[in-house]
């Protein structure tokens, strides 16, 4: 069986259709202080920052501490990240062993069980899956139970009985999440026209929020109405989403309009709503170009601000790819995977470095071993091969740069090392990543 990962695309449906790390804090916490020396808290917050080994360190020492039930669902959720489910699954099983007081504790057991779930639907195990989404039926969150267990009966191909339980779940739930996951299942099973028609009843529902714009944006997009789709998006950006200037971008860029994308990603940048989503959608615009030396300028600048991180940095790894410099691509990629273990496409893309790298080590031998039978040594110098020695690489520390032409970017190329992005909507390597990753 094809190993699969927890990838960044299933995290956010899992703090959707779940009772995720949100659940947990305030189910463990609330009408008590909390000890920030207890090695669960730690735990948790050692997850928010995404340090799992770590966080799988202290729910031990958690479990280890007699906070069996809490610190093995820690354990499975760790597990989780790191795609390893099947060691996931036993830590839920284990959680819900040791809870004490069941009755007192319902919320807490209906959280495990999710989890649980989900861990078997990563391994395939459907019928397991579906047997606690059962249960989960009479639960407080019935909706997603019926959602997630709809979503079994499409892998199925039972989309008889799929259908029946996403009206349900819908019904229990009108969320936009929850429409754009039911519609996301049918277009996965080739059933786009099936999965439309939920969209098209959740653009009844009215927005209250720059979120709920977003989401609509979101609808509208999918369902190919562009017109909707910018003014949604519109009224989303001014409300300061990054998602939803990529995404507006996109539908600008896919129209042919890129004096607009230019437009918006630049006003973004100005007005200070989403900086770094401007400064990312200015590179991807230099990127299409060809201009790569621009568009590093443009993701360097942008990593200086808060927002747009991910896909900055590897919009960075893609700009290097293209300029053909492998090493420096796969050890900004080695330390990528370093905080986002679990990144399918960052993964994949991993494997074709290391390959690339393979290719271009084995030419140097190559070249350097006709350079020894020649005595000019003219074949290879051996520098410029690693630009990560050359000095760009910075280690995450900003250089003091010149701006001669007063465009807010840095005149001399610099590099700055860091966290890094999603990268599950990179098309192939050269499109760079445009945050298709709504």
């Amino acid at each position: 069986m094809r190993k699969r990962v927890f990838s960044s695309k299933r995290k956010r449906q899992a703090r959707t259709l779940m009772a995720a790390l949100g659940m947990t804090a305030a189910l463990l916490f609330a009408g008590c202080g909390v000890d920030e020396s207890d090695a669960y808290y730690q735990g948790m917050q050692a997850l928010e920052k995404k340090d799992y080994s770590g966080a799988l360190e202290k729910f031990q020492s958690a479990v280890d501490g007699g906070r069996d039930a809490e610190g093995y669902r820690g354990i499975g959720i760790a597990d989780m990240y790191l795609g390893k489910y099947e060691e996931a699954s036993e830590a839920f099983a284990k959680s819900l062993n040791d809870v004490r007081y069941p009755k007192l504790n319902k919320d807490f057991i209906e959280d495990v069980l999710f989890y649980q779930a989900q861990a078997y639907l990563e391994l395939e195990k459907y019928d397991d899956a579906a047997t606690i989404y059962n249960q989960l039926l009479d639960g407080k969150h019935q909706g997603q139970a019926y959602l997630l267990r709809g979503k079994i009966y499409a892998i199925q191909n039972k989309f008889g009985q799929a259908g029946q339980d996403f009206q349900k779940a819908v019904s229990l739930n009108p969320s936009y999440e929850f429409y754009l996951e039911i519609y996301e299942i049918y277009v996965k099973n080739n059933r786009q026209a099936d999965g439309a028609v939920f969209l098209q009843e959740a653009q009844e529902i009215k927005p209250s929020t720059g979120e709920d714009n977003f989401q609509l944006g979101r609808i509208s997009y999918e369902l190919k109405e562009y017109d909707k789709a910018e003014g949604y998006l519109r009224k989303a950006v001014a409300s300061g989403s990054s998602g939803a200037v990529q995404l507006l971008g996109k539908v600008y860029m896919d129209a042919g309009e890129k004096d607009k994308a230019k437009e918006l990603y630049q006003q973004c940048i100005t007005d200070n709503t989403a900086p770094g989503a401007g400064y990312n959608g200015l590179a991807l615009c230099e990127m299409e170009k060809g201009d790569y030396d621009s568009a590093l300028k443009y993701v360097t600048r942008g990593l200086s601000e808060k927002d747009s991180r991910e896909e900055l940095l590897f919009n960075e790894i893609v700009i290097y790819e293209h300029q053909s410099d492998f090493v420096t691509a796969a050890e900004k990629m080695k330390r990528f995977l370093a905080a986002y273990p679990t990144n399918e496409a960052a993964i994949r893309e991993n494997k074709f470095l290391e390959s690339r790298v393979k290719e271009t080590q084995g030419t140097a031998k190559a070249v350097i071993g006709s350079s020894q039978s020649d005595p000019s040594g003219d074949a290879s110098t051996g520098e410029g091969q690693n630009a990560a020695d050359s000095g760009n690489d910075t280690q995450g520390q900003q250089q003091d740069f010149t701006d001669n032409d007063g465009d807010g970017i840095p005149d001399d190329e610099w590099s700055s090392d860091g966290t890094f992005f999603n990268g599950e909507t990179q098309e192939e390597f050269g499109n760079g990543y445009d945050s298709s990753d709504w």
